[in-house]
């Protein structure tokens, strides 16, 4: 075989290149492939162009080494590629919440062998106006917060970044909301008061594994996450059940599935009212978005034993 290894060496400091580097020599020493070219990040957008690239039966795998920004990339860079490709995940960056919600391994012995294996699955992966993403697509709060952790901090602090962050964030925090208006695939149209959503393709969103308890990465669907307008003591005890789960059925949480949601406002915006969005971490402005699923779009390498 012969492989493409896309590293962001910023992701996870030393320590992306070393699991990299570690894997990729036990599969050429074990003679799983006879190849593999390594191509290092040096700024946005080089791990996009870099897999939009690769043209059909260039590469028997693209392996993707760093956060969910990385692997975003390198999906979108394969979409434009129009190959099916298959895509390897090395989750070293700061969260990597697919390769967490996948069980997908860390380990370089254990990443060799999934190559060697080469078992492969069909994913969904999600579209939020002209971009893709590969996990979530979100607004609100959780977006406002992602945009303002540097890649600096991400670096040097990892999941405690988006924590301290957040922290400072709720102390100033007046938990203010904006009507939305949500048009689903079977043209169920509701309107809400949104502190934030999410769109998710798994169950794992901002290093919180359970908020999407019922997505699944091949259903043809996404998630859809609402938390409305809440006051300031029920965040605690929300915030408890969404990390077991069982926040779905609270009156606070709107839990939904469809294929594509439009969003827009339902009323018009205040001076300066601003709703940002992101797709995997991504900065992605504000509302209107439009954001549907694309089926089995990317061919991924996991584990035999996983049940994706």
């Amino acid at each position: 075989m012969k492989g493409l290894a896309i590293i962001n060496p910023s992701s996870g400091k030393q320590n992306v290149q070393r699991i990299a580097i570690d894997s990729i020599d036990r599969i050429l020493t074990r003679g799983i492939a006879e190849e593999v070219t390594i191509f290092y990040t040096q700024k946005k957008d080089d791990a996009e162009n870099r897999a939009a690239a690769i043209t059909e039966g260039e590469f028997d795998f693209v392996m993707a080494v760093g956060g969910d920004g990385t692997v975003n990339e390198v999906v979108n860079g394969l979409v434009r590629s129009g190959t099916q490709t298959p895509l390897v995940i090395i989750g070293a960056g700061t969260t990597n919440d697919f390769a967490t919600a996948l069980k997908l391994p860390v380990y370089p012995e254990d990443i060799a062998n999934m190559i060697k294996e080469m078992n492969t699955e069909k994913v969904d992966i999600g579209k939020m106006n002209n971009k893709y993403f590969l996990n979530v697509a979100a607004g609100g709060l959780l977006s406002e917060v992602a945009h303002k952790v540097t890649p600096d901090l991400k670096t040097s602090f990892g999941k405690l970044a988006y924590y301290i962050a957040g922290i400072k964030d709720l102390s100033q925090l007046k938990l203010d909301t904006v009507p939305l208006r949500f048009e689903l695939d079977d043209g169920t149209v509701f309107e809400e008061d949104v502190f934030l959503f999410v769109v998710a393709n798994t169950c794992s969103v901002g290093g919180f594994a359970n908020i999407c308890p019922h997505a699944k990465t091949n259903d043809g669907v996404l998630d859809i996450c609402i938390i409305k307008k809440i006051a300031p003591l029920d965040i605690l005890p929300l915030g408890i059940k969404i990390q077991v789960g069982s926040h779905i059925d609270d009156p606070h949480v709107k839990y939904i599935q469809s294929s594509s949601v439009k969003i827009t406002r339902a009323s018009e915006p205040v001076e300066d009212e601003n709703f940002p969005v992101d797709y995997d971490g991504e900065n992605g402005g504000t509302i209107p978005v439009v954001i549907s699923t694309l089926k089995e779009a990317i061919t991924l390498v996991i584990p035999p034993c996983n049940n994706y």
